[in-house]
């Protein structure tokens, strides 16, 4: 393993550990390299992480009409 590699995944480990905490940008450079919302890094449950990654994928049709359901059902739940 190169010597950045290794680097690397000692920062990560930390990260992970919890030993260390990444800013912003560096939690936005972390997303990137991963080809993950930055969100996702945040999510509280893997639930959550998975509509994150599944959301992310959708084209922006896909989108704009699933958060138009997703109003819908949150407008019926607010009336009961």
């Amino acid at each position: 393993m190169s010597s950045d590699k290794a680097n690397g995944s000692v920062r990560i480990n930390r990260y992970e550990q919890m030993v260390n905490r990444a800013d912003m940008d560096t939690a936005a450079e972390l997303a990137q390299a991963l080809d993950v919302p930055l969100a996702y890094l945040f999510a509280e449950d893997d639930d959550q992480a998975e509509l994150l990654l599944t959301f992310n994928g959708l084209s922006k049709t896909e989108k704009s009409k699933l958060l138009g359901l997703a109003r819908q059902m949150a407008a019926e739940k607010a009336k009961k």
